[in-house]
């Protein structure tokens, strides 16, 4: 790359468990009872996708290392053995990522020249995060100064120095109390979008992430991005959002980048992203906002949730009653609604 882009910096989360589940739509609208279980035994979720696709559910969650055991005995008591495990995952995340699809594309044309393989990846406002073997995350923390410069940062091994003695820099104090309503700072609503979903193999998702800086050249902002299991063997769904109005021209730099892709859309959407003081580091958050979604019966298409942000996908014409859901379970302060 000819250039690197200034970002603020980069987190390490290590000793982290990735579960990954593809499983039918149960009765419920959403898989509402396999998270409800999950916060009922304190579980927290550092990191989070859910996709819909076409009557499945795709989950990864990451647990940390010394809940692995009881997760997987709660996801089985709860849904059987559909899923799979890599005891030795680990979540390297850069920011600011401001919704701009340059730094996810940058990132992930690193990886594919690199040879390394996401497990799963997500972003939110604030960031890109994506989950890696462990014993990967030297090679790719080494492999992010190509396309990125940090500061003080100019070298992997001044970021090393930089973290002795603060392996817990990307964790935050898990809140001791649990807030009958957690706070939020504020809710973003993306209205007249589309929802764009690749069904690409297990090994090039970093390949077929590489178009985005495509959508950066056309000016376009990345409302959603993540990734999840697919029901089909060796796949796995890449799901995003991008304005409807400038559908065709980014369906055919698609087309041109990564041609032959089993492409799915939904549209008019809604994407909309949250953070709060204890996203990140309490229990039930997921759940609270799932039943209540489900209360309201409103067709979720798709959920991230990274360092301590919440974004999300619902059809357009749910938009209203998306919001009084979110509004139900949280304090919200401000709503932000952009075309």
């Amino acid at each position: 790359m000819a250039d690197s882009a200034r970002l603020g910096g980069f987190k390490v989360l290590k000793d982290v468990v990735r579960i990954s589940l593809a499983f039918p739509k149960e009765t419920g609208r959403l898989p509402v009872g396999l998270f409800r279980v999950i916060s009922e035994n304190r579980i927290n979720l550092p990191y989070l996708t859910l996709i819909f696709d076409n009557s499945f559910w795709g989950v990864n969650i990451v647990v940390e290392a010394c809940e692995k055991d009881k997760a997987c005995r709660l996801i089985e008591e709860t849904h059987g053995k559909v899923f799979s495990v890599n005891s030795n995952s680990a979540i390297l995340s850069v920011f600011p990522h401001r919704k701009n699809p340059d730094i996810s594309g940058r990132l992930f044309e690193t990886f594919d020249q690199q040879g390394l393989e996401p497990e799963a990846l997500a972003s939110s406002p604030s960031a890109i995060s994506v989950v890696v073997t462990e014993a990967l995350l030297s090679s790719a923390s080494r492999a992010l100064f190509e396309p990125f410069s940090f500061g003080a940062y100019r070298t992997p091994e001044d970021w090393k120095l930089a973290q002795k003695g603060r392996e817990q820099l990307y964790k935050e104090v898990v809140a001791s109390y649990q807030e009958k309503r957690p706070g939020v700072y504020g809710l973003e609503c993306h209205e007249a979008q589309e929802f764009i979903q690749m069904r690409v193999d297990r090994h090039n998702v970093a390949h077929a992430g590489s178009s985005l800086r495509g959508f950066a050249r056309l000016g376009l902002d990345l409302t959603f991005l993540a990734s999840s299991p697919c029901r089909d063997p060796g796949k796995e769904s890449l799901a995003l959002c991008l304005p409807f109005s400038e559908s065709g021209t980014y369906m055919r730099a698609i087309e041109r980048i990564a041609p032959g892709l089993d492409i799915t859309t939904v549209s008019p959407v809604m994407a909309f992203s949250m953070n709060g003081p204890h996203f990140g580091d309490r229990y039930g958050i997921v759940s609270e906002l799932l039943s209540s979604l489900d209360r309201r019966n409103v067709d979720l298409l798709a959920l991230g949730c990274t360092v301590a942000s919440i974004t999300g996908v619902v059809l357009r014409d749910q938009k209203e009653t998306a919001i009084q859901a979110i509004q139900d379970c949280f304090e919200v302060p401000s709503i932000t609604k952009r075309d």
